[in-house]
């Protein structure tokens, strides 16, 4: 099978996104202080958005691979702290392009969705991590399902039933899969959501239903013969 160049995958990011900006964003560095940006909001969303589908360990090596070879494309690509800073002026920007593309997608008419975490391991579990570009914000964590000791992240999602997801969460890995899933209930409503046991408790699941219209059902609920699953609230 023949691969596309990675010239052609940042071109149609960029298409798409430029698209979505002059419609929906164009009106954004208006009024604020400063010139306009030599590196635009579409190049820095662009790379972005790249940098979820290509494996790198960090930003900062990211960033080095695309102005080692694709510095052409990205002429003004700003040095790795620069970028910092602007993807984190972006980020709103960037989380209203995936929300217009889950539009695209009819995801807006999905009432059902599943609720689930994921171990994200960025080190080894013994090695120093004094130096890392993790320390502060990563921590340790325990992943019953794997019986995994780690050290990382936990990545909290609800999707929809075929796997798209809606909106994410990367949290540090200590933190309790309630809570974690707590800044995603308050992104959606009127949701059925399907989770494994480690969402089940009843005064958990009522807080989080009466604040969001939200019913919470058992993650093989979808596999029953009745329609009629049972609460996945228990004592």
């Amino acid at each position: 099978m023949n691969s596309i160049p990675m010239s052609d995958i940042f071109l149609y990011i960029f298409v798409m996104i430029d698209d979505w900006y002059q419609a929906h964003a164009a009106e954004y560095r208006k009024g604020q202080p400063g010139k306009k940006p030599d590196f635009s909001d579409s190049e820095m969303m662009t790379v972005m958005i790249a940098m979820d589908y290509i494996p790198f360990p960090s930003e900062r090596q990211f960033v080095e691979f695309v102005r080692a070879n694709y510095l052409a494309l990205f002429p003004n690509l700003l040095d790795q702290s620069q970028f910092n800073r602007r993807a984190r002026d972006v980020a709103a920007l960037l989380e209203g392009f995936r929300q217009s593309c889950l539009v695209e997608l009819g995801v807006t008419l999905v009432n059902e969705g599943l609720l689930d975490t994921k171990p994200v391991p960025v080190m080894g579990y013994r090695r120093s991590k004094k130096a890392s570009e993790f320390a502060g914000s990563a921590d340790y964590g325990y992943c019953a399902s794997r019986k995994l000791h780690y050290y990382g992240y936990k990545l909290v999602t609800i999707s929809t039933l075929s796997g798209i997801p809606i909106v994410y969460d990367l949290v540090p890995a200590s933190t309790d899969e309630r809570k974690a899933a707590e800044t995603l209930l308050d992104q959606v409503n009127g949701f059925e959501l399907y989770g494994d046991k480690g969402f089940l408790g009843k005064a958990w699941q009522a807080k989080s239903t009466c604040r969001q219209a939200i019913r919470f059902g058992p993650l093989n609920a979808r596999t029953n013969t009745n329609n009629s699953p049972k609460s996945l609230s228990v004592g």
